[in-house]
């Protein structure tokens, strides 16, 4: 039972330990850009390493980073996205976006949500895949600890509080679970794009009027992918369409 306890231990406190940096890049972008030598080089060594199928948080952001400083803002906001999509919970390529997206125009901006759901939100995003993963098993190692206690427990005593305890710990585990299959599903099926360069979002796919002029680093979300072009719905809502020469997918579909 120590030793048990000791590795629930060890579970909960992996939930809040820092992620480790693969470079020792500069997590703040307030600063101007410019053609860096030293970023150039070492975005081609991140570039190699990626095309290994190495898929981390943490090399993602910094792609993104040196991206940002070689003045590809649109290439900048699609790694940290990346970034995001593989762990929710990654701190500095979410204020870096926050920073971008500030600077863009107003076609980009969104409304402010309710407290409510932005702690929501904030709680959701603070529980990536693997650490949903750890409390999943942590509930199921209590859940069955549980329900062996209410097995074991003495008859002639109440049985209330094990049979409290039980539910507490499937209840907890079906939702803990339950919202695992969601972020997975979500991770995997991410339908959000960037735009990287200018772009004329255009009424139809074919032979379409250009009916607004996107900036690049502006996302978007993809509702049909065709052979030369995307529809596309942007953040205010209005849809179009746009050349997949000037928009990339946050998951490539190569990999979902």
């Amino acid at each position: 039972m120590k030793k048990l306890l000791f590795v629930l231990a060890l579970l909960c406190a992996s939930l809040f330990l820092p992620a480790q940096t693969i470079t020792a890049l500069d997590d703040s972008l307030s600063q101007t850009p410019a053609v860096n030598a030293e970023y150039f080089q070492t975005l081609e060594k991140l570039d190699k390493i990626a095309a290994q199928g190495v898929r981390n948080a943490d090399l993602f952001h910094d792609i993104g980073v040196c991206h940002f400083h070689l003045g590809e803002q649109g290439e900048a906001v699609l790694w940290f996205l990346r970034a995001l999509n593989l762990d929710s919970a990654h701190k500095p390529s979410r204020q870096n976006l926050e920073y971008i997206s500030s600077s863009l125009p107003s076609e980009q901006e969104e409304t402010h949500e309710p407290y409510l759901v932005q702690l929501f939100l904030g709680i959701w995003n603070f529980f990536s895949l693997n650490r949903l993963a750890i409390v999943v098993l942590i509930l199921a190692v209590l859940t069955t600890l549980s329900l062996h206690l209410l097995f074991f427990y003495p008859p002639q005593k109440e049985r209330g509080l094990p049979v409290l305890a039980v539910m507490i710990c499937v209840i907890l585990l079906l939702v803990s679970g339950i919202a695992l299959g969601v972020k997975n599903h979500r991770h995997r099926h991410n339908s959000k794009a960037v735009v990287l360069r200018e772009a004329e979002l255009k009424t139809q796919a074919k032979n379409g009027k250009a009916f607004r002029v996107l900036s690049p680093g502006t996302v978007v979300e993809t509702k049909q992918n065709g052979s030369a072009t995307m529809q596309v719905i942007l953040p205010d809502g209005v849809g179009g369409w746009l050349d997949k020469k000037d928009v990339e997918l946050v998951v490539p579909q190569k990999i979902r």
